[in-house]
């Protein structure tokens, strides 16, 4: 079984290799900033912020890694209004026990 160190440290991976954010906004795929928040030994949470310029329907987030890979996307369904807002994707690892 894992240890807390394990996940601790596959937390760090994890942190370290989502570089950068894009979100699809009104059907155009548009760069926006990442933050990652450590909520833990073994969670964190990535925050996408959108400015308050950008306003339409929001159908897919996408995370690239430092050479620009994408590493991890999901489909959304999101109206965007004028006004600056953050998009949540919380990933807490934990050890799964067998069935």
């Amino acid at each position: 079984m894992l240890t807390e160190h394990a996940l601790e440290r596959q937390a760090n991976s994890l942190e370290s290799l989502f570089d950068s954010a894009e979100v699809e906004i009104n059907g155009e795929l548009k760069p926006a900033t990442l933050l990652k928040i450590r909520q833990g030994p073994n969670k964190v949470n990535f925050l996408i912020r959108l400015q308050d310029s950008e306003v339409g329907h929001i159908t897919k987030r996408v995370i690239k890694d430092e050479n620009g890979q994408i590493v991890w996307q999901d489909s959304v369904n999101l109206y965007k209004p004028a006004r600056a807002v953050a998009l949540s994707i919380p990933i807490e690892l934990k050890w799964k026990v067998g069935e």
